[in-house]
């Protein structure tokens, strides 16, 4: 595998894994399903918005605690870990969508919004802003959180400093990346960012990197959508450049199996020791363990996601549960924390194309 150290192209699914560790000290974690909500012709979305539910840290349980329509297709949410003037938790959503931009004519657009939480597992919004660009995929926020940046999946990155308030000021920053590999010319003749990571340095704060990484503190882990592989790559610690060339590619998918698979979203456990990656096709999570020395991975196995086509996963501790896009599904899996392995719960909760699951705390 060979990628520029700023990663674009062909991967899918960036989780910043330093991030997740916090999840264990939340006192009620609450899952957030983000849902594709129409029919786009390659897909039938079927959501009604952004779903929110109480989970069980004790036995799995997800209980549905709200519903709230937040635009077309709000297909990817990320909480804050600090709340902010308002004293409410944080939340911010995109619209996939390629609508006409009303502040740069000529140009197509999502969008991105900043919302809160009531008491009554609804959202309430802050404000609406447009992403400048296509199709936004994924939001990342700064380490100290004054700052979203929006992956457009029509090739560009756009950055939002962020009020006191927590909701959102006008764009700061912006990158497009007209260059695709071309390696799959009906797929990359132009870049398509699918998500992005900041990474600590030495010399600076943090960089921010485009790609499918899940970053330990030493190492990336790239996910190829296309090729079905996970790269492994050493993080310089001065400028958190990564190398060309990967130290260690590995399939995600199990010895033989030919039929069409994508490799979508990928999570290190909290601890740093397993990676888990989704299988749309194969319909699996394939599970790795780390090598503590090197970083490399080893295979431990694939679990089914119990559903069609799993787009998102989230590890909360002793738990992981997987979004099935085009099963309307989301099934409760318990990890255990020394060996990695999952073990089907047999729970399981209907929601419309889920895409992306995420759990935060109040």
């Amino acid at each position: 595998m060979h990628l520029p150290s700023f990663l674009f192209g062909f991967v899918a699914g960036v989780v910043n894994a330093l991030v997740e560790g916090i999840e264990q000290s939340a006192p009620q974690p609450i899952l957030f399903a983000a849902t594709h909500t129409r029919n786009e012709g390659w897909m039938v979305g079927t959501g009604k918005g952004v779903y929110t539910y109480k989970f069980d840290t004790a036995d799995g349980t997800l209980a549905p605690f709200g519903v709230t329509p937040v635009g077309v297709n709000p297909v990817f949410v990320q909480g804050s870990v600090k709340k902010f003037s308002g004293g409410k938790p944080l939340l911010y959503a995109v619209n996939a969508v390629t609508d006409a931009s009303k502040t740069d004519p000529g140009t197509q657009t999502g969008y991105v919004s900043a919302l809160t939480l009531r008491s009554n597992g609804t959202l309430e919004l802050l404000n609406t802003l447009e992403s400048h660009g296509g199709n936004p995929t994924h939001i990342s926020l700064s380490p100290n959180e004054d700052f979203v940046v929006i992956s457009n999946y029509d090739g560009s990155l756009a950055m939002f400093p962020l009020n006191a308030d927590g909701s959102l000021a006008n764009e700061s920053f912006h990158q497009g990346f007209p260059t695709g590999s071309k390696v799959v010319m009906d797929q990359q003749a132009v870049g398509h960012i699918h998500s992005t990571t900041w990474v600590p340095t030495r010399t600076m704060s943090s960089l921010l990197i485009s790609g499918v990484t899940s970053c330990s503190s030493n190492f990336a882990y790239v996910v190829d959508e296309i090729s079905n592989t996970v790269g492994v790559f050493e993080i310089n610690k001065d400028t958190a450049l990564l190398p060309s060339t990967a130290a260690q590619n590995t399939t995600t998918l199990t010895t033989g199996f030919t039929n069409t698979s994508t490799a979508a979203d990928v999570h290190l456990s909290s601890d740093g020791k397993f990676l888990y990656a989704s299988n749309r096709g194969h319909n699996s999570i394939a599970i790795f363990v780390v090598h503590e020395t090197d970083g490399t991975l080893s295979s431990l196995g694939w679990e089914s996601s119990r559903g069609k086509t799993p787009k998102s996963l989230v590890v909360y501790g002793d738990w992981m549960v997987v979004a099935n896009q085009d099963s309307d599904s989301m099934h409760v899996f318990k990890r255990s924390q020394s060996s990695g392995l999952l073990t089907y719960t047999g729970k399981t909760y209907e929601v419309g194309t889920p895409e992306r699951v995420y759990i935060g705390i109040v």
